[in-house]
Parts: C-alpha cells; sequence; structure tokens
C-alpha cells in the first residue's frame, strides 16, 4: 500500500470545488484546506503507477495550480504482521 502526503495549491476562488473535486476521487482524502488556496491531501493506491496517476490527474482539476508530494511510505502486508 502506497500512502502519500500532497499539498495542492488551489485558485483562491475555487478552492471549496477543488476540495469537492478532489474528495469524489477513489483513494483522496483532503484533511484541511485554507483560505488562499492551500490543501492538504493524502492518497492511498496499491501500485506506483497508480499513486502517480491520481497525482497527476491532480493537475487535470479545474482551478489547481500545483500539487507537490511531500511524504510518501510504502508498506506491505507483511509490514502489518
Amino acid at each position: 500500500m502506497n500512502i502519500a502526503g500532497v499539498v495542492v495549491r488551489a485558485r483562491p476562488s475555487l478552492v471549496t470545488q477543488v476540495e469537492a473535486l478532489l474528495n469524489a476521487m477513489v483513494g483522496v482524502e483532503v484533511h484541511a484546506h485554507t483560505e488562499d488556496g492551500r490543501l492538504v491531501v493524502t492518497i492511498e493506491e496499491e501500485s506506483d503507477r497508480g499513486l502517480a496517476d491520481i497525482m497527476v490527474g491532480f493537475h487535470d482539476l479545474p482551478g489547481v495550480l500545483s500539487a507537490a508530494m511531500i511524504y510518501h511510505e510504502y508498506s506491505t502486508d507483511e509490514d502489518a504482521a
């Protein structure tokens, strides 16, 4: 399982709409946003490729200016045991 922490920067006037779009994505959760357009987001995804695709997809959302991964962790089922 890949878990990534991402800071997304959105147009301040569209931050609420961007938050809703992000929360509608499978494996994506917005934890907080600021009025100036910064959002704290996590992604949970099984594959490395899927994680990258999700993050690249953030840039296609209306109102998103940038997305930067600030944390990444990979754990296997063996790690949980």
